[in-house]
This record gives C-alpha cells, structure tokens and sequence, in this order.
C-alpha cells in the first residue's frame, strides 16, 4: 500500500473513531433572547432519547457539554411508572447556541439542589425549597388545630444550602427560631385565611371562595434539579356549587418561581378564578401606600411592607397567556381570568428578598419582566 493510500486509509479511520464517539443524541440549544440565561433548565422528551440511543432496561445517559463535561440531569416521571423526559441546567450568552450530547454512560454523583417533604411533626406541613428560595403549604394536622389556609408560604433564604430539614429540627427543639434570621434566612412572610404568594381560587360575587389545607400530598418527582407534587383538597363550594381541586406545584433548581398547574371541577360550563397574593392589612389602610406593578399580559407583582430587622420580600406571578382584570379585591392583588372547569390552569408564583439580590421593586420587576420573557421565549432545542 502506497504512503497516500495508508494516509487515506488512516484519515478514514479517524473519522468512523470520531464519529463512533459522537454516539448518541446531539442537541443544538440556542438561546433566542437578548439577555443571558444562566443555568435555566432544558426538558428533552424521553422518547427521542430512548429511540436515538436505542437503549436497554438497565443502561443509564449522561449529558455532556461541548467539551464533553458531564452536566447535571435528572429522569422525570411526574409521577408515572415510566421516564417521560430527561432535565439538565444550561447557561448561554444572549442570541449564542451550545452544543449538548446525551449518550450511554455512568452519571457522576454530585449534590441534589432541590428537596420536599411532608412534615409531619409540625402540623403535617408540606415544606419544599431548591438552592435558592424555599416554601411550604399547610396541612391537615394544622386544620384540626383550628388553623385554615388554603395559602402559600415563602421563606427567605440566603444561602444555596438546603435548609428545610434542619430549619423545622431547630425550631422543634427550641434550638433556634425560623421566624428569626440566624444568617441563612427567616420565615416572617405571613399567610393566614388567604392565597399567601400567588395561589388560586374561584371568584364568585366578586368574592375569593377558597378551599380549607390541603388533604393529600404525593411527590411526583424529587430531584436532584426538579421537585414536584401533587396536592388535592376536600370539596368547597363557590356560588353554590360544589368545587373540587388539585394543585400540582414544581421547582426546579436555580429559580425563584414555582410551576403551579391547578384543576377546578364542577358542574358548570364556566369559572371566573383569581390568582392573588396576599395584601397585609396594615398596607391595605387608606393612607398607607400600597407598591405593586400589573401588567395583563402576564404579571402581577408587590411589595410585602418590609421593616429594617428582616428586610422587605418581593412577591410575583406569572400567566403565560396574561391576565384579563388585575385589581386590589378581598385583601388580595388578584390576576382574573375566565376558566373551563375540568382543564389544566398553568402559571408562576415565586418571590425575591431584599437581602438576597433584590435592592429595590424596580429592580425586582425588571427581574420578573425577564422571567416572562423566558416562558415566552424558551431555549430552543434543536436535535440531530
């Protein structure tokens, strides 16, 4: 064989090695926005995963970047038997594309970022956070206390550790108070009879009509980068009719917002519901200002009355398909929308601390601004 035969033959044989390595599902993911996006999480359905891989019972993936550093993902079922698709974290530059390559492999072990639990030793709260933010509904253990809520809880964190479990052991013990700040954060965000942060409900004769505490809780999916569960609730009436709810709520690491998808049913063809976020009394007085920003193609946002010990918690919602009435109503700032019983109603709630990013309102709308421009404008997801 000739020097350039062997050359050619040698290049050949390079090329089917390299094309041998690439085995597996590559993705082009771009990110069409003008600002950056750091670690926002990309689902890619398991099916094509499956099918491109062609994989057996007892192979696991892994999700490498473009120099081939393995990146964080989880297997989501929500809870199914079966994987419906794969989540990892990707960070891009505004208007720049990366390349991710899904193959056969041995993930590596690293730290989850997301946790939840049902608590059952206070009050049967359910209590779940990522390394960012954390928050917690309440139970039926609370409810035969006398304590209603049908609200959400927010609780300020400054610290990416998971503190929840260790939180609630203190407090329980008298070791050391959540509502006090001891350097990682406080829970001084208060519910009571209300929606709390952005949960939702039928209005009827302009009147919130809420459900009592929750009456099952069932984790769906629990990390490490995505948790989710699935809250159901006894029978309320709205307007007569008797009302029949689930709420199914996930967070995912890195975010401040919460996916919160709630189904109404009963007899009737049409429900008028709110979205609200609670509105202290003492900031609902008639000369006490009252800072909130709406915007009906999707946001609703306010500032909690803060106070020089524990700062101010900002607070936000988010409808991808927009609000059609935004109103100060039943001590709530509500987002209203007309709804079909029966379907599934998406949206976003979520909330920022001024000791822990946010140093103003403006700066915490403009935040969420950006956020709903990342539910408009997802990454893009291109596979070869």
């Amino acid at each position: 064989m000739g020097t350039r035969n062997i050359l050619l033959y040698l290049s050949i044989l390079t090329l089917l090695g390299c094309s041998a390595g690439k085995k597996g599902l590559l993705m082009n993911i771009s990110n069409p926005g003008s600002f950056d996006r750091d670690n926002e999480m990309v689902e890619v359905a398991w099916a094509d995963v499956r099918q491109k891989l062609s994989l057996l019972p007892d192979q696991t993936i892994i999700v490498t970047n473009d120099a081939g550093k393995q990146t964080p993902c989880q297997l989501i079922t929500n809870g199914t038997k079966e994987v419906e698709s794969v989540i990892f974290p990707v960070s891009l530059k505004a208007g720049r594309t990366a390349l991710y390559h899904i193959s056969v492999g041995k993930p590596e072990s690293f730290e989850p970022l997301v946790y939840g639990r049902l608590v059952p030793e206070r009050k049967d709260d359910f209590a779940w956070e990522n390394n960012r933010t954390a928050f917690r509904v309440y139970g039926p253990a609370l409810k035969a206390s006398g304590e209603i809520s049908n609200g959400m809880d927010f609780w300020a964190k400054r610290t990416d550790s998971l503190i929840i479990d260790k939180w609630y052991r203190n407090d329980l013990s008298g070791i050391a108070s959540y509502h006090e700040d001891h350097g990682e954060g406080l829970d001084f965000y208060k519910v009571g009879r209300t929606l709390g942060l952005g949960m939702t409900a039928p209005v009827y004769d302009d009147t919130l009509c809420m459900g009592d505490n929750f009456v099952t809780a069932v984790i769906l999916d629990k990390g490490p980068l995505r948790i989710s569960f699935k809250l159901t609730y006894a029978p309320y009436t709205a307007g007569g009719r008797e009302v029949r709810e689930t709420r199914i709520i996930s967070l995912d690491a890195y975010s401040l917002f919460n996916r919160v998808t709630n189904i109404f049913e009963t007899d009737t063809t049409k429900l008028t519901i709110a979205t609200g976020i609670v509105m202290p009394d003492k900031n609902t007085e008639a000369n006490a200002p009252i800072i909130t920003f709406g915007d009906n193609t999707g946001i609703i946002a306010y500032e909690t009355p803060g106070n020089e010990t524990n700062g101010t918690i900002y607070t936000a919602a988010i409808h991808p398909e927009g609000f059609g009435i935004i109103k100060v109503s039943n001590g709530h700032f509500l987002g209203l929308n007309s709804y079909q019983p029966g379907t599934p109603y998406t949206y976003y709630a979520g909330g920022g601390w001024s000791k822990a990013g946010f140093n103003s309102f403006d700066e915490w709308t403009k935040y969420v601004k950006q956020e709903k421009q990342k539910i408009d404008q997802p990454l893009i997801i291109q596979i070869d």
